[in-house]
């Protein structure tokens, strides 16, 4: 058992390591300062105190978590298997006497470590460039109840991204359709429609933990309970259909006959 949580570290810490380097690392880091800049250019219009604070917190609903924290959980999930299956080296790992499932869940936690690297302070830095550039101070609890979206948020895509990383090829691609459509319109349609989209559940908890200010305003169905089981049941569940896909995958592409 300890040899196997030793390979399991092994494995998370090539994947954190790997996935914080390079040119990659830089164009995460860039994205990620985007809502700080937003948040800077509103502030040097001299807005009202208030004003100022509830645009950097409203910020955080609209752009840092559904697309933001999406975007970088996307592509440092997806690179975990899709760049090994096309380079051909996931062979090699996967060969070892390593589990397969524990190199599912090592790249998991690996690139999840790695993408709250990135998210959590573009979560909490557009809030102290709010206050320190005259904004109303925030309570307590909206720096916390944020970074635990973030969080939360972090935990589900991941693991459905690492799914796509591992079965399609177009995983980038069906990961922003993903993202970009599903995500955004699904919440718009009526009834029980937007239950089907991850961040009904995101903002759901945002709401019951904040009793004021702008993202106190969404629809609360469910408890704040409720609306953390369900990011990470469905981030489980996409970790156990992975490591069963695992087990079956061709882990080095067939190579065409010339």
């Amino acid at each position: 058992m300890t040899g196997e949580l030793t390979r399991l570290g092994a494995v998370t810490w090539l994947s954190l390591r790997g996935s914080l380097r390079g040119a990659r690392l830089i164009g995460l880091a860039g994205f990620a300062l985007v809502p700080s800049l937003i948040v800077a250019s509103v502030a040097s219009t001299h807005p009202a105190a208030n004003t100022l604070s509830d645009s950097a917190e409203g910020l955080f609903a609209v752009l840092t978590l559904p697309i933001v924290t999406m975007v970088i959980v996307l592509v440092l999930s997806v690179a975990q298997f899709r760049n090994e299956i096309d380079n051909e080296t996931l062979l090699y790992l996967s060969d070892r006497s390593i589990t397969r499932p524990m190199i599912v869940i090592g790249k998991y936690l690996g690139s999840l470590a790695a993408a709250l690297v990135l998210v959590v302070p573009a979560t909490l830095v557009p809030l102290l460039i709010a206050v320190l550039s005259g904004g109303t101070m925030y309570s307590a609890d909206v720096p916390v109840t944020l970074a635990a979206a973030a969080i939360l948020a972090a935990v589900a895509y991941g693991g459905f991204f690492l799914f796509l990383g591992l079965v399609s090829r177009a995983a980038l691609l069906i990961g922003l359709l993903y993202g970009f459509l599903w995500e955004e319109l699904v919440p718009l349609l009526p009834g029980s429609a937007p239950r089907l989209t991850l961040v009904f559940y995101l903002r759901n908890f945002l709401s019951t933990e904040l009793s004021n200010g702008p993202l106190s305003g969404y629809p609360t169905p469910l408890t704040s309970a409720g609306s953390i089981l369900v990011p990470i049941g469905l981030a489980i569940a996409f970790l156990v259909v992975s490591s069963v896909v695992f087990r079956y995958l061709e882990t080095a592409p067939e190579r065409e006959s010339l």
